[in-house]
């Protein structure tokens, strides 16, 4: 167990985003706070997630700093479907904001 962050992608495949955007101003980033991730597998399982959703141009998660931040085209999804796919994970969500 101690070396499955170094394994993990293994068994969390890498899902792809596939979104085409027609417009520039359909595209929001989102900030979120989560607390309980403790290495890169935690990152993966929280990407792996969130990328599954319609619409997510881009993620990226860091346990370091404990955010994940999500560029996503408003069109086809929003911020609630995003925290439920978070939420889907078991790591809580402590804080989330639009970011400019």
């Amino acid at each position: 167990m101690l070396a499955f962050p170094t394994y993990a992608h293994i068994f969390i495949s890498k899902t792809e985003s596939r979104t085409i955007i027609t417009k520039q101003e359909n595209i929001q980033t989102a900030e979120f706070t989560i607390s309980g991730m403790t290495c890169s597998g935690c990152e993966e399982h929280v990407s792996h997630e969130v990328n599954k959703l319609t619409g997510i141009i881009n993620t990226t998660v860091s346990y370091k700093t404990r955010n994940v931040i999500v560029v996503f085209d408003q069109t086809k999804t929003d911020i609630q479907a995003i925290e439920k796919a978070i939420a889907k994970t078991g790591y809580s969500l402590t804080n989330k904001q639009e970011v400019k």
